[in-house]
């Protein structure tokens, strides 16, 4: 664990009382479908007897702990809110459960315990609409609640009920107000306050992973806070968003700055088949123990031979490893674990419609090694480690899959204050072949993909519906991307807009920017080429590109890197394909431009389209891939890219879209690397 999470460890108990510290809005209702009723969510709160129990607690609950208005306030104001309003009766069931006191009285109830029935229904939209039961998808909600948690949608198949967060039925649905939606439910959304680490270990069906985590002292990261309350304290509200895109003026900070881990976890009886013990409980604990564990630790170090510590606790330990590999250091929610929006095929208006294979690449807390997890048209769910030796590139398609991957499962009652977990299908370890085949492929990041308090704080996706919006990015907010007080970072997300990036975001950063970040560890020893997405035009800069594993040190790889170029095929090496189709003519393209340090762009996402994405961008002389350095990579080494302006103008915008890494064997092996 790194020494800024360690500093931000808190009670659990106290983090519900900080769990108010929002800036959103929201509205209530009672009726039947699409009821429109021409109030604002505090007025037809206040007006329906049925919830004077929920009108009374929102106007308890403080907007933040330095803020005089209330929640009501905001109801009372314009936006965009999702409620899941509490009946009467379900607030008092949940306050007589809570307190052990039939029929307590609601004046009494603390603050931190109004802020968490208040704070956990409601849902700011900001700039886009509120969801109506129509728009619900099974999974999790994008927009966090005002208590910055994910909610989760569950559908009963047997008796067509809509449930949230798994225990809360909605009743009554899709009453319309001036400023939101209205859902009435007949239990509290009561999210678990337990940290990743203790719901696993009260999960039934959980508990050999449970006791490897305590064994192995990972459960120790697993039960830390989820909120850096420095962060809470003293960041800013606001700042300057970009020239161009915002005009530059001031756009929000992240209100949150959250950490969190996911873990892929193997059930009990999974393993009784797998290795062939048969666990025995008592009181809901393993009482043969002993001898489950003496097959796991044996199991353990066939799969890491090279681990030969015997300290549980180290790096160097075969179980510790085992278990490492089953943790990320981020709070994913399973709908986000891999990302749509423009990959060919693909209509964000249709989010169940899937296309072709999506992927992320994850780092893991044993030994950097990455897992990969896919998504697709031919995939059954989601998939750890899947490898597909044979496609077709006249669609993207999968032709041979010798090995199919670990399935996911989210079955609800997963998701902890600091995290997530999901089951899987199959015993995951980081065998041979996952560096050697699933991960021996050119990798693509998202930038995010490389940040994980941008994915623990729930800000991956901003659903504008335009791209003019954004977040600005304090110094210090992150870990693995730091940069100087003249960098300006501003977060766009480009939802709704036919912006040319992949997944729909950027970072836009301008000043006399100096940005260092951490890179992906490879899965192998050998030569690579590291690639930046670009979007070239005359508003961008130039930058020096430094290279190395001395963050404080780097050291510059060759001439500054102009991102105002596009035009100047002299420079880029540009050429549109061949109308005629001569694979002649577009294969000394591929290579004059590669000297030049050029690629096209990939075949993989295009224009974004509500319906279905149908194009791409290799065409597009702007749309390139920079190679920015080749050399000798160690799986064991820490690498960081360093990019500083060097020109004078202020104004002008560094882009950072995406990442990749390629193996010589990709780029320059015995097939030509695939356009995708």
């Amino acid at each position: 664990m790194n020494m800024k999470l360690k500093n931000v460890l808190i009670a659990f108990a106290l983090l519900v009382s900080a769990l108010n510290l929002v800036s959103c809005k929201d509205n209530v209702d009672e009726s039947n479908m699409y009821t429109f009723v021409g109030k604002l969510m505090a007025d037809y709160i206040d007006e329906d007897e049925s919830l004077s129990k929920f009108s009374y607690l929102t106007k308890r609950v403080k907007l933040s702990d330095n803020s005089e208005s209330t929640v009501h306030d905001l109801l009372s104001a314009r936006g965009n809110f999702t409620c899941f309003a509490p009946t009467n009766e379900a607030v008092q069931q949940y306050l007589d459960s809570l307190y052990n006191t039939p029929g307590y009285d609601i004046t009494q109830t603390p603050d931190s315990t109004a802020q968490f029935i208040v704070n956990n229904c409601l849902i700011d939209h900001k700039d886009s609409e509120a969801l109506f039961s129509t728009s619900f998808l099974e999974g999790t909600i994008e927009t966090q609640s005002f208590a910055g948690r994910f909610v989760t949608i569950n559908f009963d198949t047997i008796t067509g009920g809509t449930y949230i967060d798994k225990f809360s039925r909605v009743i009554s649905r899709d009453i319309e107000v001036e400023n939101g939606i209205v859902h009435y439910v007949n239990k509290v959304v009561a999210p678990t306050v337990s940290s990743l680490a203790a719901l696993i270990e009260a999960t039934p069906y959980l508990q050999v992973f449970a006791n490897l985590l305590k064994l192995t002292g990972y459960d120790e990261q697993l039960a830390s806070a989820f909120r850096d309350m420095e962060y809470e304290k003293n960041h800013p509200v606001e700042g300057l968003g970009t020239p161009t895109e915002t005009g530059d003026k001031p756009v929000p900070c992240p209100e949150h700055r959250d950490f969190g881990f996911t873990a892929f976890v193997e059930v009990d009886s999974l393993y009784e088949k797998k290795f062939g013990f048969k666990v025995q409980k008592e009181n809901g604990q393993i009482s043969n123990w002993d001898e489950v564990f003496a097959v796991i630790k044996e199991k353990c170090r066939e799969f890491y031979p090279d681990a030969k510590s015997n300290d549980l606790k180290s790096d160097e330990n075969a179980v510790h490893q085992f278990v490492g590999y089953h943790l990320i250091d981020r709070s994913v929610p399973y709908n986000l674990l891999n990302v749509h929006y423009n990959e060919q095929g693909y209509g964000y208006k249709y989010p169940e419609n899937l296309s072709i294979d999506t992927w992320c690449y994850y780092p893991t807390l044993s030994q950097h090694r990455i897992m990969k997890i896919m998504e697709g048209k031919q995939i059954n769910g989601k998939r750890i480690n899947r490898y597909v030796s044979k496609r077709d590139y006249s669609n993207f398609s999968e032709v041979e899959v010798p090995r199919q991957g670990i399935l996911l499962r989210n079955y609800g009652d997963n998701a902890a204050l600091n995290g997530y977990f999901y089951t899987i299908d199959d015993i995951l370890v980081y065998d041979k072949d996952v560096p050697n085949k699933v991960l021996n492929e050119r990798m693509r990041y998202d930038l995010c993909d490389l940040l994980p308090e941008q994915m623990s704080s729930g800000y991956r996706r901003i659903t504008t519906g335009n791209a003019t919006k954004g977040l600005n990015i304090p110094t210090g907010y992150f870990e693995n991307m730091t940069f100087t007080e003249d960098s300006r970072v501003v977060y766009l997300g480009a939802w709704g807009a036919q912006w040319q990036n992949y997944q729909g975001d950027e970072y836009n950063i301008v000043g006399q920017y100096d940005v260092t970040i951490k890179l992906p560890h490879v899965p192998y020893y050998g030569t690579y080429e590291l690639r930046l997405g670009l979007q070239n035009l005359n508003t961008r800069g130039m930058c020096q590109v430094y290279f190395g594993t001395n963050k404080n040190n780097l050291e510059a790889t060759g001439l500054p890197l102009d991102m105002r170029v596009y035009t100047n095929h002299d420079i880029t090496g540009f050429a549109e394909d061949d109308r005629d189709g001569d694979v002649d003519i577009d294969t000394e393209t591929k290579k004059r431009m590669r000297l030049k340090g050029y690629l096209k762009a990939p075949k993989y996402f295009g224009p974004a389209s509500s319906a279905a994405v149908t194009s791409h961008y290799r065409n597009n002389e702007r749309v390139l891939r920079g190679i920015i350095y080749t050399g000798n990579f160690d799986p064991k080494e820490t690498y960081y890219i360093r990019l500083k302006s060097v020109l004078e103008n202020t104004a002008t915008q560094l882009f950072l879209d995406y990442i990749e890494l390629c193996p010589k064997s990709i780029y320059a092996g015995q097939y030509e690397e695939d356009e995708w």
